[in-house]
């Protein structure tokens, strides 16, 4: 391996620059290195950016990503140089009480790649190497492609650790088949979670935004779809429901805003799943509403080790597609502009190719 490597560095919020920076190196015998082929901008990383969540300055940036193993530490019993692997963006001890309770997005000890010291002090993967801690738990070998495209294969599996995984355990830790499944955004959490509940067996699936290239991947995926500028989005649940309101509503923006209006149109008795994230100490919510009604919660960090193998099977058999919801493939070279360009809504999801 070389001295130093291009990264996404974050210098201040709105300034990504690509910058040399050094290899990691193994620093825990659980540690693999991972020679980066694919990565990707997601939500999350545009709390750091925009000055949402502190973060010391210079971090490497980016939690979604796959490549090939060139480096294991002593104790790695799962993995050998050469094999190509996917990540959680979320690693955990895999030992505390969290996590032997099948909880590790609770992990007392749980670390995010590329969002700094407060989450772990973890360099991003939108770079040419990153380091994967307690590689065992927090990676998976990506499966023979068979008979798929291979970049496209690829494409698929590189969101199995982190956006198809956090919209897959949203719906299926609330659905049942046959349930009416509301997602409020169609960013690429909320395609994610229609594209679940689809592949789950929703009686119908409801997607409300107000970006009109997002709705329109939406209803490529077959879901009905409420442009919020022009309707109000209850009224529509409503009709579409028997008065009811949905079985599952899943807010997955991360937004006070959004979750006002995923709490209208939760039936009594229904379920609301909030993947999106929240960093605010407080916010107003109608709390009477949630109580008269009888609604049950879903929120937290992604427990992605426990559902990434669920998701990884169903993208290998077909059923869960979701590099349909990428619209631009650049280079790590163009990584400012990504980030700018994802920030405006000028695209869904942006994957960058660190050998560009």
């Amino acid at each position: 391996m070389p001295d130093v490597m291009r990264a996404a560095v974050l210098r201040a919020p709105h300034v990504v620059e690509v910058a040399e920076v050094p290899v990691p190196t193994i620093a825990n015998p659980t540690d693999v290195i991972i020679r980066v082929e694919r990565t990707a901008i997601c939500g999350t990383d545009l709390h750091p950016y925009e000055g949402r969540l502190e973060v010391e300055p210079d971090i490497v940036l980016g939690h979604e990503f796959l490549g090939t193993v060139v480096a294991t530490g002593d104790a790695v019993g799962q993995f050998s140089d050469g094999d190509r692997v996917v990540s959680s963006c979320v690693v955990s001890c895999g030992s505390c009480y969290q996590c032997r309770r099948h909880q590790p997005g609770n992990c007392a000890g749980s670390r995010i790649f590329g969002l700094g010291l407060a989450l772990g002090d973890l360099a991003g993967g939108q770079a040419e190497y990153v380091v994967v801690p307690n590689a065992d738990l927090t990676a998976r070998r990506i499966p023979d492609a068979g008979t798929a495209d291979d970049a496209r294969f690829d494409e698929d599996i590189l969101f199995a650790g982190d956006i198809m995984t956090t919209g897959y355990e949203a719906v299926a830790r609330s659905m049942r088949p046959g349930d009416t499944v509301a997602v409020v955004g169609a960013g690429p959490v909320g395609l994610c979670a229609a594209m679940t509940a689809s592949a789950l067996g929703a009686g119908q699936v409801i997607v409300v935004d107000r970006v009109d290239t997002r709705l329109k991947e939406a209803e490529n995926q077959g879901a009905i779809t409420v442009n919020a500028d022009q309707v109000e989005p209850a009224d529509a649940v409503l009709d579409l429901t028997d008065w009811r309101g949905a079985d599952v509503v899943v807010d997955a923006v991360g937004h006070e805003s959004a979750l006002l209006s995923a709490i209208s149109l939760v039936r009594a008795g229904g379920t609301l799943s909030i993947p999106g994230v929240y960093t605010e100490d407080a916010i107003t919510i109608p709390f009477g509403e949630l109580y008269l009604k009888g609604i049950k919660v879903e929120m937290g960090v992604s427990h992605i080790t426990e559902y990434m193998d669920e998701v990884i099977a169903l993208t290998v058999a077909g059923r869960l597609r979701p590099s349909s919801i990428i619209t631009h493939r650049m280079g790590l070279s163009e990584a400012a502009e990504a980030y700018r360009m994802f920030e405006a809504c000028e695209a869904t999801k942006i994957i960058l190719d660190p050998g560009r």
